[in-house]
């Protein structure tokens, strides 16, 4: 007698059905078709130019692919008009990139409240102050870019992007920039948070 789990699969977070991205001559997808499920962690690898940073821009909305389809939790992104899919992405997107991207004039709490003050929402000081303390940046809040070291900005830019409970985050080479020990503790920080 064998024991068969009895629990729903999850949900599909993201597909990709044929999924094709041209640059000029070059093929950087061709066909792509994968199921990203809710509630996992995936690493997409390969070498440099093979075509991870497309992949992902495509699969987050921030990229049109040549042709092929991407859903986000049902959605399909094809044929959505440019504010639509600005939308979509600002309520159900996280993405962290590896430059950080942070504004150099804001501190590390303003730098995390803007994806919802953009959204015409004003966050709570808690809200800002737990969405850093989740990243291990309790008490850095009034920190410039500049005053953090390069961790610590990663983990501004990681708490900017979940402060709007994304339903599915990207992350592009989240530890490039990084030193393998702090490189190892992103990781182990972007595993609990899933």
């Amino acid at each position: 007698m064998t024991a068969t789990d009895t629990r729903a699969p999850a949900a599909v977070a993201v597909r990709l059905r044929g999924l094709t991205r041209h640059h000029r001559d070059v093929r950087a997808l061709d066909g792509v078709d994968l199921d990203f499920r809710a509630g996992t962690f995936t690493a997409v690898m390969g070498p440099s130019g093979s075509g991870k940073s497309t992949l992902l821009r495509c699969a987050a909305g921030l990229d049109r692919p040549t042709s092929g389809t991407v859903e986000i939790g049902g959605t399909s992104l094809e044929g959505l008009s440019e504010r639509r899919l600005t939308l979509l992405r600002r309520d159900r997107i996280g993405f962290v990139f590896q430059s950080f991207n942070l504004l150099p004039s804001l501190t590390a709490a303003q730098n995390t409240a803007l994806p919802l003050r953009l959204a015409g929402r004003r966050p709570s000081r808690a809200e800002v102050r737990e969405a850093l303390a989740r990243v291990g940046l309790a008490g850095r809040e009034r920190h410039r870019p500049g005053e953090l070291s390069g961790g610590q900005r990663q983990r501004v830019a990681l708490a900017r992007a979940l402060i709007t409970r994304p339903a599915v985050l990207f992350c592009d080479e989240p530890t490039g920039a990084l030193d393998s020990t702090t490189g190892r503790e992103v990781l182990d920080l972007l595993r609990d948070l899933v």
